[in-house]
């Protein structure tokens, strides 16, 4: 079965606790980056679109021949992050069956990208978002319905899925993942 995925990694600059957050480095990358790789990685192919209000962002997508869509500033700040989804879906006018968002403060997610989208596809959710260990929701990944997100039904039939990652927002978060993604990455290798 062919599905079609788009994979929006939003990636504002104007993070309060830790000035340029998203473009951290961890293990010679930016968390952007780790979220490109992440997307890159899966056997869906899916198109992946950075959002930001950045030029620095702009420059990243380009190196990594990713897509880039230039934030307005009524999107950035504190704004509710699904609104920023839902307009990108709209400027970019075109349909897809799924859409992957991939938070780039949580490098060291538990997963690849493609056991996050079967997950989904198996459940049949309209609606997934990842939990912290203490169910606490950390939406490292959040994965829609293209049509239930465009028409603003983003919780009918939602899951949750349980994912170690690092929620980075202060330096000490950044070194926690640089360690916890370097561990990851040993497991991952072993077996």
């Amino acid at each position: 079965c062919k599905v079609k995925i788009l994979s929006i990694i939003p990636c504002k600059l104007d993070s309060k606790r830790l000035p340029k957050k998203n473009i951290q480095k961890i293990a010679g990358k930016t968390l952007i980056e780790h979220s490109i790789d992440l997307a890159k990685q899966s056997k869906y192919n899916p198109r992946i679109v950075l959002s930001s209000e950045s030029n620095i962002v702009k420059d990243i997508a380009d190196k990594n021949n990713v897509d880039f869509s230039l934030r307005e500033g009524s999107m950035c700040g504190d704004t509710e992050v699904v609104d920023v989804y839902v307009q990108l879906l709209k400027k970019i006018g075109e349909t897809f069956d799924l859409v992957v968002c991939l938070q780039p403060d949580h490098p060291d997610r538990e997963f690849d990208f493609d056991y996050y989208v079967d997950y989904m596809l198996e459940n049949n959710y309209d609606d997934l978002i990842t939990i912290e260990p203490t169910f606490k929701r950390s939406g490292s990944v959040r994965i829609f319905k293209y049509n239930h997100l465009i028409s603003g039904n983003v919780s009918k039939r939602i899951g949750c899925l349980k994912d170690d990652a690092t929620d980075i927002h202060y330096k000490n978060d950044l070194q926690k993942a640089e360690i916890s993604f370097h561990l990851k990455r040993e497991n991952l290798t072993e077996v």
